[in-house]
């Protein structure tokens, strides 16, 4: 059978995405192994799941129980509790009705779940998949990820609160529009959300809550005490939202991730020349994935990558199964028509170590991509994801450059 025709029928299957080579003049190398075993291995692990996974009625069930349980010795600090039943798969944005003042502070919870396969426990939670924007008389609004599943939000200016359940990566625009590509997408679920107004200060309201129920509670008030936010210079894909997962810590830009993702940005500027070396130091402590990364259920990974001014990006990642310099596109949609993955590093004896890379960036661009050159790097990313087998994966960066002829262009020190 042509290597064609089964790359359409793993794209059928939901394992890869589009591998077709963006110039058939120059196809870049692919290398990767067949997805087969790998989404057999997955299955397994996923039959071997002691309980079938809750209804996300009954998750939401339970919290809307819990909520008004805690909320119950709040009557001093609580002004109003509104909850809110957000479908998964709608694409439709829910009208709060609350209208906020600019400055205006808010708690916003929530809770449930966006089953891409219930059976086989693929679940998005309200971490990474519960949004919210804020629209004011212009209808301009901007999408914004609900870290956590819970956080205090401030309206920058006043407007009406939406909010919506989706998958990451539906939105086709940074104003909450969705991809028509991503219009086939099936999920179910549902998730809960709470919208709490306070009588008396935030903090003060938060601590006391957190002290009628700490696992409920407990989180939003310590992100609200101390934020989550990253190095100067660097900021979040909107796409996948503010996760709050990287921060400096110990002299080095830290990433945790579980069960939800993120990709940190820092803009650069500089050309496409032979002479340019992309170079960084990282230690992984752990991985989100025991599977190969390279088909959809599993691609949980870290990595660090380079954006090129033609839209498209090389990742360089770390896996937990592929051979060194395996070479794929990313089984993602959208992302395959967009991104690379290399894999520079895979033995479990070197986690918990620092280790050095360099890279010729302009000979990984040929042997990876290929087609016709961009001109320019312009951006470098730290990516991390963990949302489809809801694992945990620990990983520092530091000494992050790019070099050539003229000089270093230092990116994180």
């Amino acid at each position: 059978m042509p290597s064609t025709v089964l790359q359409r029928l793993y794209q059928t299957l939901g394992l890869t995405g589009d591998q077709e080579p963006r110039d058939p003049a120059s196809p870049p190398e692919r290398n990767a192994p067949s997805p087969l075993p790998t989404f057999a291995h997955y299955v397994r692990s996923r039959f071997r799941l002691q309980n079938q996974p809750a209804k996300a009625e009954d998750i939401t069930t339970a919290f809307r129980q819990r909520l008004e349980a805690g909320l119950q010795a709040l009557d001093k600090q609580l002004s109003s509790c509104d909850l809110f039943t957000l479908p998964a798969g709608s694409q439709e944005w829910t009208d709060t009705g609350i209208n906020l003042a600019a400055g205006e502070s808010i708690t916003v919870m929530g809770d449930g779940g966006l089953y891409l396969s219930r059976r086989l426990d693929v679940v998005i939670g309200p971490n990474f998949g519960l949004w919210y924007r804020i629209i004011n008389r212009d209808n301009k609004g901007h999408v914004n990820l609900l870290p956590l599943g819970g956080a205090v939000i401030t309206a920058e200016q006043g407007g009406t609160l939406e909010l919506i359940a989706a998958v990451p990566g539906e939105f086709g625009d940074a104003q909450g529009g969705f991809d028509p590509d991503t219009a086939s997408l099936k999920v179910n679920g549902e998730f809960t959300a709470a919208v709490l107004r306070w009588q008396v200060d935030t903090e003060e309201a938060l601590t006391a809550a957190a002290a009628a129920d700490t696992t409920l509670f407990g989180t939003v008030l310590a992100r609200f005490k101390e934020p989550i936010q990253p190095p100067k210079g660097w900021h979040y894909l909107w796409r996948l939202g503010a996760s709050e997962i990287y921060q400096e810590k110990e002299n080095s830009l830290c990433c945790a991730t579980h069960a939800n993702g993120g990709i940190l940005q820092y803009p650069v500027n500089l050309a496409l020349n032979s002479d340019l070396v992309f170079n960084w130091q990282w230690c992984v402590d752990a991985l989100p994935s025991k599977l190969a990364e390279h088909i959809q259920p599993t691609h949980d990974y870290l990595s660090i990558a380079l954006e090129f001014d033609n839209g498209l990006d090389l990742t360089y990642m770390w896996s937990s199964d592929l051979d060194i310099d395996t070479i794929f596109q990313c089984p993602l949609p959208w992302w395959d028509k967009r991104e690379t993955h290399w894999v520079v590093r895979n033995d479990p004896a070197d986690l918990g170590h620092w280790l050095n890379e360099s890279r010729n960036v302009l000979a990984d661009y040929q042997r990876a991509i290929g087609g016709p050159l961009p001109n320019k790097v312009v951006g470098v990313w730290l990516i991390a994801n963990s949302a489809f087998q809801r694992g945990e994966g620990r990983c520092r960066y530091r000494q992050i450059n790019l070099r050539n002829e003229q000089g270093t262009k230092i990116i994180y020190d």
